[in-house]
């Protein structure tokens, strides 16, 4: 088909699914999931917050703020929503009896999403279409994802099947696996090997939330047993000002009869942990061992899944290695924390990857926006323990998008773990570095739980010194 033809005749199908009436209009599908702040903005201006089990209505725009939100639709379909987005669901027609009447018309604003088609992607894929900025998808029952950059840029990822991309300079294939960057409505797409942003919500406007019983406040709900009691397992500590405000990243060893130990309330936050004697410890820390407790301080962006726990502290807590014997957090400097369960079964041979599953809303010093964070670890067990990890950083402070990592390096018989390593992207005065330290944890080592921090300067002659610190959770 020649290529003038061809633009027509998606132009027409774009256009016909665009004002074809909306079938079931009134009822497009519901709300899978959402944070607080998100909201569905009617095109008569007014916005109404958006909660699980709210209903989608088409011609409405979908704003996640700092927060994240997940759609079903009649259909099957889902989009999930990252931070900082904006979707619109332009027309909406489902009947399973006239598959040839189905429609779906999406417009992607700003912000990132990845999505699964339903039917109406498998039973007339010329109806569906999702617009963005730079390009419109068509799809062939497939799963993709989308991300925005700061320069307009949209980057698609396809993980299953196949997306057709089309603007003014032609249509292009996306096939499952591969990545293509599209600059403008003018520009073809470029094939890259970068993978799509989409990190779990680990968003700084969590902080000013309460935290629920059980919570699993900043990544998506997870239905496991809760972990409750006092345990001998792994923990990692961080906040800014704890050592000599150069952001402490804590890490106690389990050398000799160290034996980490931490106790989770029944709502499953965390109350106190600490380590006891031993030699290499105690030159270390100075002390026969190390107590901390939380008392009337309190707790909040907590999360527990079975295995792990993490959070934050705020408040004065009893610290029996602080020369006063307490410490004193603030909203904006908490303690970060993350726990699990000793790993059984260390593997020591084959490799895997651990992907971010949730973590504590992080906090920040400096040029502060909404924040989200993003992280994979790649680890090799046999012989000699090797690995690397992947990092990635958005704040909307001055438009700064990071992406970075390093090595790992193991130790304590290879359960625990650290690195450091630099970062680019856009918004920064020069190059970023970042450190993590964390540990594996759970049978077989299912999961790991790392803290980490990150440092940069923004952009722009005398530009500000911003830290971001926060706890992470993976699973493979």
């Amino acid at each position: 088909m020649p290529k003038s033809q061809f633009q027509f005749t998606v132009m027409a199908a774009a256009m016909s699914a665009l004002f074809a009436p909306a079938l079931h209009a009134a009822g497009a599908g519901r709300v899978d999931f959402a944070t607080p702040g998100v909201n569905a903005v009617g095109p008569n201006g007014q916005a109404r917050p958006l909660t699980k089990g709210a209903e989608i209505q088409p011609g409405e725009t979908i704003d996640t703020g700092a927060g994240r939100a997940q759609l079903r639709f009649t259909d099957g379909g889902m989009v999930s929503l990252a931070p900082q987005t904006q979707f619109r669901l332009e027309t909406y027609g489902y009947d399973k009896d006239d598959p040839k009447k189905n429609s779906i018309v999406m417009n992607m604003l700003k912000g990132g999403l990845r999505t699964i088609t339903g039917l109406i992607g498998k039973t007339n894929r010329e109806g569906y279409k999702l617009q963005t900025a730079t390009a419109t998808v068509g799809i062939r029952g497939t799963e993709f994802s989308i991300t925005g950059f700061p320069d307009g840029s949209i980057l698609f990822h396809v993980s299953d099947g196949a997306i057709d991309v089309t603007n003014q300079s032609g249509s292009s294939t996306i096939n499952g696996g591969q990545s293509a960057i599209v600059n403008s409505q003018t520009s073809t797409p470029t094939k890259t090997d970068e993978k799509p942003f989409l990190p779990p919500v680990v968003s700084a406007a969590a902080t000013q939330l309460p935290a629920p019983t059980n919570a699993v406040q900043d990544s998506q709900p997870i239905v496991q047993p809760i972990l409750t009691g006092t345990f001998q397992g792994q923990w990692r500590t961080a906040s800014f000002q704890v050592g000599g405000g150069q952001g402490q990243l804590d890490n106690p060893d389990n050398y000799g009869g160290a034996a980490p130990t931490f106790t989770l309330s029944p709502s499953g936050h965390l109350t106190s942990y600490g380590y006891g004697g031993g030699s290499q410890q105690q030159v270390a820390a100075n002390t026969a061992g190390r107590t901390v407790t939380l008392g009337s301080a309190g707790a909040q962006s907590y999360g527990n899944d079975g295995v792990m726990a993490w959070g934050r502290w705020i408040g004065t807590v009893s610290d029996s290695t602080a020369s006063e014997g307490t410490m004193t957090y603030t909203a904006a400097d908490p303690l970060h924390y993350v726990v699990g369960l000793p790993v059984s079964a260390m593997p020591t041979s084959g490799s895997a990857t651990y992907t971010m599953y949730g973590g504590t809303a992080p906090s920040c010093s400096g040029a502060c926006g909404a924040i989200s964070v993003g992280s994979t670890l790649s680890v090799n067990f046999g012989g000699t323990y090797s690995g690397s990890y992947d990092m990635k950083i958005a704040n909307t402070s001055g438009s700064v998008n990071l992406s970075g990592g390093g090595s790992l390096s193991f130790y304590d018989n290879n359960v625990s773990f650290n690195g450091n390593g630099g970062m680019t992207g856009s918004g920064i005065n020069g190059t970023a570095s970042n450190q993590i330290k964390g540990f594996f944890a759970g049978p077989g080592a299912s999961h790991a739980g790392a803290v980490y921090r990150v440092d940069y300067q923004t952009s722009g002659y005398g530009g500000t010194y911003t830290t971001i610190t926060g706890a992470a959770v993976y699973k493979k």
